[in-house]
């Protein structure tokens, strides 16, 4: 279990580090000049565009939170063995049958 947190956990800081890469490439882009009639200012585009960032960070945080929070709880353990049980028996159900049916021909 321990591991399976450490890799998620990298999975995590591996994407909030993707992030902080886009925002330092849109901050690195030359910005501009006025706007022409009509159009919003570019300060206003800006702030919208770091809004939408903002969000999709704190949603991807809070996605990763939940995962690693999920991860450590006992009784998702218990429902992974059931449904890995569960797997593992429908497979092993359909292999005989195959099997059963090769062995007819």
């Amino acid at each position: 279990m321990a591991e399976s947190k450490a890799n998620w956990d990298q999975v995590g800081e591996d994407f909030r580090a993707l992030g902080r890469q886009v925002k330092q490439h849109y901050d690195e882009q030359p910005r501009p000049g006025q706007p022409e009639a009509g159009q919003a200012s570019p300060s206003a585009d800006r702030r919208k565009v770091d809004e939408t960032l903002q969000k999709l960070t704190d949603s991807l945080e809070q996605a990763f939170s939940a995962l690693g929070d999920v991860i450590r709880d006992p009784q998702f353990g218990e429902q992974t063995k059931k449904a890995a049980g569960s797997l593992s028996d429908a497979l092993n159900a359909t292999f005989a049958e195959a099997s059963e049916r090769f062995k007819k021909k």
